[in-house]
């Protein structure tokens, strides 16, 4: 098994870095240390239960995706009598205390502008995470089951090793499955009426 101090070898982490990165994920944060870490050093991170999680930097490719997805439900906001707001990570929403997450694309509804807030935001009324390697399991499993208990109505998940775009929707306490969308159709929308994404936009640079 590779060990951590063999993984930090390898990256050729230094010292003061590892004693750094050891010091953030494993002291206790509450909510305005939290927040007072993201605002400066304007990192990706999250608060998982009092706990700092660091994420690696997103890809040029996730961006893309993430630019791309924004830009649909940017145009989408403005067909509507009253437009919404689309916003991007890194933005903290809070799901409940000490939870903080920034999900990669996120809209609110005309008549949930008043959640969108500074330093953090409350629930959208969608978000979309688009998978990497290292957040697989957090957007398919922690985080679906976190999104769903926060009552958030539509979840995204979009593969780009796939290519493909799941649609989630509410059920109560948990997310159902409406539809998985792959090349050469068009991603539908739960509930917001209207919205429709062409999913090989999507990869477009």
């Amino acid at each position: 098994m590779t060990t951590m101090t063999t993984t930090w070898e390898r990256l050729a982490v230094s010292a003061p870095e590892r004693l750094a990165y050891e010091w953030l994920t494993e002291t206790w944060w509450d909510e305005p240390a939290y927040l007072k870490l993201a605002e400066h050093r304007n990192a990706y991170v999250e608060l998982d239960d009092g706990e700092v999680v660091i994420h690696m930097m997103p890809t040029p490719e996730h961006q893309t995706i993430v630019l791309n997805l924004a830009s649909a439900l940017r145009e989408y906001s403005r067909t509507l009598p009253v437009p919404g707001r689309v916003l991007f990570a890194p933005t903290p929403i809070r799901l409940w205390p000490l939870k903080m997450r920034e999900p990669d694309v996120m809209f609110f509804r005309a008549e949930h502008l008043d959640r969108i807030g500074i330093p953090y935001s409350g629930i959208p009324d969608f978000v979309a995470e688009v998978l990497s390697p290292s957040t697989i399991v957090l957007d398919t499993m922690t985080k679906m089951t976190e999104y769903a208990l926060a009552g958030i109505p539509e979840y995204w998940i979009v593969n780009p090793e796939r290519r493909t775009v799941a649609v989630y929707v509410s059920a109560g306490e948990e997310y159902r499955l409406a539809a998985e969308y792959g090349p050469g159709q068009q991603a539908q929308a739960q509930t917001l009426p209207g919205l429709a994404v062409a999913v090989d936009d999507l990869w477009q640079p």
